[in-house]
């Protein structure tokens, strides 16, 4: 065989091999929601919302005690609340939950817990030790939404400076209707 008929055939034979051994990437289960929710930005919370949420969760905590299967699926929908008020995706609960393992990856599985709960709640059939194990698992996330954060500081600064604009044109406005009495 001639040289050229060689490489040719080496060529051929390292392309044949290349094709084989390459596959597809697949992305994995993880990585899908950090991938598309990853960049998710929360919005922030005034100080009147952070603690209306922060009694709400108080209350029901407290209502554990009498209707632990209520409070958990009130746990439930107050997270879910919560994380769309955050920004988080207000269709499927599926997709919120994976927005939420994007950006809190660490407390994810609690959150998820707490929704297994609130299914079986609603049956009926579940003990008050795993809701309630579900209740603190949710509880953490809830800790994470409701924490303040650099946006919020600005969103009570820039709130604050608003209130002190509207006082400061108040006065302005009192002072000239009393000067022309």
């Amino acid at each position: 065989m001639s040289v050229s008929a060689l490489a040719i055939l080496g060529v051929a034979v390292v392309l044949t091999v290349a094709l084989v051994l390459a596959r597809p990437v697949k992305w994995t289960d993880s990585s899908r929601p950090r991938r598309r929710f990853g960049r998710l930005s929360m919005k922030p919370l005034s100080d009147d919302e952070r603690d209306q949420y922060v009694a709400l969760w108080a209350g029901l905590q407290e209502r554990f005690v009498d209707s632990p299967a209520a409070a958990v699926t009130r746990a439930g929908e107050l997270l879910d609340q919560l994380a769309i008020a955050r920004g988080f995706p207000a269709g499927p609960r599926e997709d919120r939950m994976h927005a939420l393992a994007a950006v809190f990856p660490e407390r994810a599985q609690g959150a998820q817990r707490l929704h297994r709960a609130c299914a079986e709640a609603s049956s009926g059939q579940v003990d008050a030790e795993p809701l309630r194990q579900a209740l603190v698992g949710g509880r953490a996330l809830f800790e994470e939404l409701v924490a303040v954060t650099a946006q919020d500081r600005a969103l009570s600064a820039a709130v604050a400076a608003r209130r002190n604009r509207e006082r400061r044109r108040a006065s302005v406005r009192r002072a000239g209707r009393s000067t022309r009495t």
